[in-house]
């Protein structure tokens, strides 16, 4: 053992002070209190009577005498590579009188083997096995421990793991099942983001999530097995489940919504988006008055939506997309959904690849968190009434694709893939975190965008280029008709506001129609007829047809919509004005 005249304590547990060991580098943290203060402090808070905890790193034995002085804890058992801390580590049991602990040397493997080179450097911390990060003192022929082995030997509750990079891959063909808890000491120096984010995928898909009391940017990840699925707890962003791996087949593909008085347009939308694979819909509505909610309710007797009450109608705010968004982590179809699109009634997926199917997208994009889909806005048409036809027939012409710098900006919405890296989902685009891993953002051409990682604000972005796999067409204004039965109704995302003369005269372009539905049209109408071959379905549709020519009829002579369609037909119409509207000449004055 070696020779030393001093102890230090460090969070209660007594250290010798042996200077070969405890290198300046370690002294100062330790007598602050820092040194692996994360570690103990989660040992400390997750240990249960009847835990047995499998350390694989001990350094000097400060998280493993913590460990084993937690009353109940049924054993402890410590892999430590370096040969020169062993007599340290047992030393420091003994100060502290902890008997039920094991030491073992050997390098935490995934499959046990031949013995292993660790290479020995002066500060502890920074043995490892590979020689070439800094310079070593010497190498040693260590025994390899294999972690299948381990697991079915000493069948531990818990597992603390700080081996310097060597975690990567670790894990990967182990049975966690008896785990509770994970404590690991992350690494991303050694194997970049890109490893990183390999371990919470493994993990996730295992069913461990980072827990929401580990600090964000703590290089000591602490992951938890989920107990129950689905459950919301303190902290969570997300319900608390397994994630499948990118590729899974048959993902579950959810689009929550807000509506209001939008009913002829429903039947369409639905079974454009079933027929390109979205799988789930939950719909939020509130005060509707054209026969939106009855609709709705037939469709979610079929099975094929979900239907709700925003819950902001229960409560003082008015706010009623920000609210639904809010709500959405506790709903059933969130907690089995893989994929979340938050988007409108107006907007239509269109898929540019294989079939126009978004598996088709998945492939040909490759492995996303989120992938932002650009909006190109399709406008009147120059079209007055409303007519009973579908929205992606009936307004072909939208605005360039290819705009020039001054007019590239444009809004999104996103496909997002649920993660641990969300934080949170919002109408345009998710919260994601960047301290799990690299985070993986592409576009609609499958490019990589990091700037919407860095700006969390960002809803929109320079869409040149951005067009080459889907777009996102958006329909949000119809016939002239239309228009003005949507201002009657008012914003569905805030109660009391108003579409304005701007929003009109922004997203009214129609001199280009490069970007073209009908290529997937076909497979939607089969989708459309199926569901309208429901009689009672087919009834409440017609009634919310009948119900919208009606409010068009109530809005004529009323001044407030005489006004703006007088506005629109002088400064935003390029078509021919309807005589009544034709401003008098001046033959005709005199």
């Amino acid at each position: 053992m070696y020779a030393y005249d001093e102890t230090l304590t460090v969070h209660g547990i007594k250290v010798a002070f042996v200077t070969d060991i405890i290198t300046p580098t370690i002294e100062k943290p330790m007598r602050k209190g820092k040194y692996e203060k994360g570690e103990v402090e989660i040992m400390r808070a997750i240990l249960q009577p009847g835990d047995r905890l499998l350390e694989l790193g001990a350094g000097v034995g400060v998280v493993s005498s913590a460990a084993a002085s937690v009353k109940g804890v049924e054993a402890v058992l410590s892999i430590e590579a370096d040969p020169n801390l062993v007599p340290m580590i047992k030393e420091t049991w003994r100060l502290n009188g902890i008997e039920i602990a094991e030491l073992r040397n050997g390098v935490a493997m995934a499959k046990a083997g031949d013995p292993v080179k660790f290479y020995i450097r002066d500060n502890y911390w920074a043995s490892s096995m590979e020689p070439d990060s800094r310079p070593y003192s010497r190498i040693a022929d260590v025994p390899s421990a294999g972690m299948d082995e381990l697991f079915q030997e000493f069948r531990p509750t818990v597992l603390s793991c700080d081996i310097e990079g060597g975690e990567l891959g670790l894990l990967d063909e182990v049975d966690l099942s008896g785990l509770r808890h994970i404590v690991m000491e992350v690494h991303p120096k050694v194997y970049g983001q890109e490893g990183l984010r390999k371990i919470v995928e493994m993990l996730g898909a295992k069913g461990f999530l980072p827990s929401p009391d580990t600090k964000p940017d703590s290089s000591v990840k602490r992951f938890d097995r989920v107990l129950v699925e689905g459950q919301m707890i303190a902290g969570a962003a997300l319900p608390r489940r397994p994630y499948r791996p990118w590729g899974a087949e048959a993902p579950r593909i959810l689009i929550p919504t807000c509506m209001k008085n939008e009913g002829p347009f429903i039947l369409e939308w639905i079974a454009w988006h079933r027929a390109v694979g979205v799988t789930d819909f939950l719909v939020f509505t509130n005060d509707c008055t054209d026969g939106t909610d009855k609709l709705l309710d037939r469709l979610d007797d079929m099975g094929i939506v979900r239907h709700m009450a925003n819950p902001a109608l229960g409560s003082d705010t008015a706010n009623f997309q920000p609210v639904a968004l809010r709500y959405l982590p506790y709903t059933r179809e969130m907690r089995e959904a893989d994929y979340v699109i938050s988007m409108d009634v107006d907007e239509f997926i269109n898929i540019r690849v294989g079939e126009g199917r978004l598996e088709d997208l998945f492939a040909a994009a490759g492995e996303f968190d989120v992938l932002s889909m650009s909006e190109i806005n399709h406008g009147s048409n120059n079209k007055l009434a409303y007519e009973r036809k579908w929205v992606t027939e009936a307004y072909p012409g939208h605005q360039s694709t290819t705009p020039g710098k001054q007019k590239a900006h444009r809004g999104v919405k996103s496909i997002t893939r649920l993660s641990p890296r969300v934080n949170a989902i919002r109408n345009h685009r998710p919260d994601i975190s960047q301290n799990l891993g690299q985070a993986i953002w592409r576009d609609g051409s499958g490019r990589a965008r990091p700037g919407f990682l860095k700006d969390p604000e960002m809803n929109g972005w320079d869409c040149r280029g951005a067009y080459d796999l889907v777009s996102l067409d958006h329909f949000p204004l119809r016939s002239l008709e239309c228009f003005l039965v949507k201002m009657h109704r008012g914003d569905v995302v805030v109660a009391d506001k108003s579409v304005s003369n701007r929003y009109w005269r922004t997203r009214n372009y129609h001199g280009e129609t490069s970007s073209d539905l009908t290529r997937f049209g076909a497979l939607a109408r089969k989708e459309y007829d199926r569901l309208l071959s429901d009689p009672a379905l087919a009834s409440l549709h017609e009634a919310c047809c009948t119900a919208h020519e009606a409010r068009i009829a109530s809005l004529a002579g009323v001044k407030e919509f005489e006004d703006r369609k007088k506005w629109i037909f002088s400064e935003a119409w390029d078509a021919e004005v309807p005589e009544a509207y034709r401003q008098p000449t001046a033959d005709a004055a005199e």
